[in-house]
């Protein structure tokens, strides 16, 4: 792939990634503050439109890798995909409907336009060889895109609300950062569409369900990092939900959300180099496990913050932000290393929306439980555990006892399938 193919390719995440977190970071809060949407039946909605997604990414799955087969491209439905993502955008961020019904439309339009694009996206770099770290490169740089998009879709509405005056949730900003984001998107398929070659390095056969069947009885791999992939983002999605209203609420400091968000990604977009240098001499599965250890150290800390405290928290961004960088990486690479294993019929596709499933599964659950329980609590004024906040149960108890099993899965996945530290 020239360098201007990866560019047009990675240029893609930087829109997605960026409005695909306001999409569930941003905009929960925002309907919920702004446009007057109950927080439990925000959450209701995003657990029950997760599980619909979930579900209709294998069809998506399917469909996909039925195309692939007969010989279609995949920038087509890539393109598809973004154009009806876009229409999406305009709903949420520039129309804003103040009632369920359409914002439920708009919302599910989102995740499923997004699973078009995203599932033959992605297979992109788990189809490159194995040559010389070109996977770990191509999702090192696919990834910085992704880091640098989330920093651009908190630093925009940041600046907005600095420079209208206005709270960073208010309508306005909400409003033309979407319209930002639909001229990138619009920019991005341009460049997508004249300058992406599509180079297949792997091509399946045939597909059917019980090839599918075999292929995940014959390697037993997948399954187990499946789980190590689903807790893994189960943990991280129950702080991202929950970071804005943390730090606003629990430290008092509603004024620095944006600075703090834009300051964590900053630091994971540094760390992500740092992690590729690792990533030529270390296996992926090692990084994973040192990344996990960093994280778990750094979001100790979180116990000691308080109003009075709260500069004990940038330690804890400092630190996590590095750990976390490893995370955006491995899925990809290591998933492409599984799938070596069939070469002949690799199903790349079907897998890849076996682990789009997984993720949205994760970010759904996290979302839904998180939003939905603490707000229901919340508004019931019951405290689980006198003298101790219920938004420390949510955003520090559950997922650091969830990393903690992350680690030990990791583990026991490095011993049964005796992947050693080194490369």
């Amino acid at each position: 792939m020239s360098l201007k193919s990866l560019f047009a390719y990675s240029f893609q995440s930087f829109y997605l990634a960026g409005s695909f977190l306001l999409l569930f970071i941003f905009l929960p809060s925002f309907y919920n503050l702004s446009v007057g949407f109950a927080l439990s039946t925000i959450g209701l909605i995003i657990l029950f439109s997760r599980v619909f997604d979930v579900f209709s990414d294998f069809l998506i799955g399917y469909l996909t890798e039925k195309r692939f087969i007969k010989g279609l491209p995949k920038k087509n439905q890539i393109l598809l995909g973004i154009f009806i993502f876009v229409l999406s955008i305009i709903g949420l961020y520039v129309i804003q409907p103040n009632n369920y019904y359409w914002f439920i439309f708009y919302y599910n339009l989102a995740l499923i336009s997004y699973s078009i694009a995203i599932i033959p996206y992605d297979s992109i770099v788990i189809d490159q060889k194995k040559i010389q770290h070109r996977r770990f490169y191509f999702a090192a740089i696919k990834e910085i895109f992704t880091i640098l998009g989330v920093l651009a879709a908190l630093i925009i509405p940041t600046a907005l609300s600095q420079i209208l005056s206005v709270n960073l949730l208010n309508q306005e900003v909400i409003k033309i950062t979407g319209l930002i984001i639909i001229f990138l998107a619009i920019l991005g398929s341009l460049l997508f569409f004249i300058y992406f070659e599509e180079d297949n390095q792997f091509h399946s056969k045939f597909i059917s369900l019980k090839e599918i069947k075999f292929y995940l009885k014959q390697n037993k791999k997948i399954l187990p990092f499946a789980l190590i992939t689903f807790l893994n983002l189960l943990a991280n999605n129950f702080t991202a939900n929950l970071f804005i209203i943390f730090v606003s609420t629990y430290l008092g400091l509603a004024s620095y959300a944006g600075p703090l968000l834009i300051l964590y990604f900053l630091i994971t977009l540094i760390s992500t180099p740092v992690w590729y240098f690792f990533g030529k001499i270390f296996s992926s599965m090692f990084l994973l496990q040192i990344g996990i250890i960093i994280t778990i150290v750094g979001f100790f800390f979180v116990i000691f913050t308080n109003e009075s405290n709260w500069q004990l928290y940038l330690l804890v961004v400092l630190i996590t932000g590095f750990g976390v960088g490893i995370d955006l990486i491995v899925p990809q690479t290591e998933l492409a290393e599984i799938l070596d294993q069939n070469t002949e019929n690799r199903l790349s596709q079907i897998f890849t929306a076996l682990f789009s499933m997984v993720r949205k599964a994760a970010i759904g659950l996290a979302g839904g439980i998180a939003l939905t329980g603490y707000g229901y609590l919340e508004s019931k004024n019951f405290v689980i555990y006198q003298g101790f906040s219920n938004i420390m149960v949510f955003y520090f108890i559950v997922p650091i006892t969830i990393k903690v099993i992350v680690l030990i899965l990791v583990m026991r996945y490095r011993i049964n399938f005796h992947v050693s530290a080194r490369e």
